[in-house]
């Protein structure tokens, strides 16, 4: 039998709502705190704890629609004012965070990274792949100057972190990705897996309550009949640990993170658009437990 997060529910969330409207009873190593969601939990007699590491999850980090050639002020002054140098720092691109997937654009972000952050994980969008006029291919090539894989799996203290491509035509990784999250989940004893996705393919265990930015690349372009419900079956051992998905082809219109817990399993959309309802994600590593929780970014430009 699958194991479950322990929830005790508050009220219904209903449809088209952001929030999914419950105070959640995990494990007293992982704590979490999205307000969008009503999703608060800091867990029970936690004692004082090393940080070890900060992830910045930021989904369409390019941001306002059809404008700017780097991420907005908005963006890089939260990180300029929030960043700890004492602790190791990671950024999480969970895709569009080029508009358009050029030489220069990239060259930007990855400078920038390098001087920022310990290091990165990246969950391409279709903004990465695509020059915005049907075509695709150049931009990845692109990509791949200055980005070594378009797949990151990596333990830390709490969790197993994978980032990974899923912007295919059915929205899922390749059939050689999938066998290294399915290794990579098979051979850790972490007991939470927190998967980094782009494009938001398991809108259908989530009643089609929300939508994405965008159905670029889908095909066909209708979700009943190309997505699935369970949509975590293409992993192994999908009932047998706690899985967090974090995507981010969302929010570029404003919308706030929206969550939605399925038994073992937590589903977040998150991402910005250069408006004031702008949040990302941070993940804290300490010693013995880890903290998500949203964090709002500027509403001043």
């Amino acid at each position: 039998m699958g194991i479950k997060f322990k929830i005790t529910l508050v009220s219904t969330c209903f449809l088209l709502t952001n929030c999914f409207n419950s105070n959640l009873n995990f494990d007293s190593d992982f704590m979490i705190n999205i307000p969008n969601c009503n999703l608060i939990d800091y867990g029970q007699n936690i004692l004082p704890n090393t940080h070890q590491s900060e992830i910045y999850v930021i989904g369409h980090a390019y941001g306002k629609p059809g404008y700017g050639d780097f991420f907005p002020d908005r963006l890089t002054n939260f990180i300029k004012s929030n960043l700890d140098k004492s602790k190791k720092n990671y950024i999480a691109l969970t895709g569009d965070f080029v508009r358009k997937p050029t030489l220069t654009n990239y060259k930007k972000v990855k400078s920038y990274i390098d001087n920022n952050f310990e290091g990165y994980f990246i969950s391409i969008g279709n903004h990465e792949i695509s020059n915005g006029d049907q075509t695709t291919g150049e931009g990845l090539e692109n990509y791949f100057e200055f980005f070594d894989s378009d797949i990151f799996i990596s333990e830390f203290n709490n969790f197993l972190l994978i980032s990974a491509n899923f912007s295919n035509n059915d929205w899922l990784p390749s059939l050689d990705q999938k066998n290294k999250i399915n290794r990579a989940i098979n051979d850790t004893d972490k007991k939470y897996i927190i998967i980094l996705s782009h494009q938001l393919f398991w809108i259908l265990d989530a009643d089609l309550q929300i939508k994405p930015n965008s159905d670029q690349l889908l095909i066909p372009r209708d979700y009943n009949q190309s997505l699935y419900l369970n949509s975590l079956n293409w992993i192994e051992k999908s009932n047998e640990k706690y899985f967090i998905i974090i995507s981010g082809d969302y929010g570029a219109w404003g919308d706030k993170t929206y969550c939605k817990n399925l038994d073992n399993k937590l589903f977040i959309a998150n991402g910005i658009g250069d408006t004031d309802n702008d949040t990302i994600i941070k993940l804290t590593d300490a010693s013995t437990y880890f903290l998500l929780e949203e964090s709002q970014l500027s509403t001043k430009k």
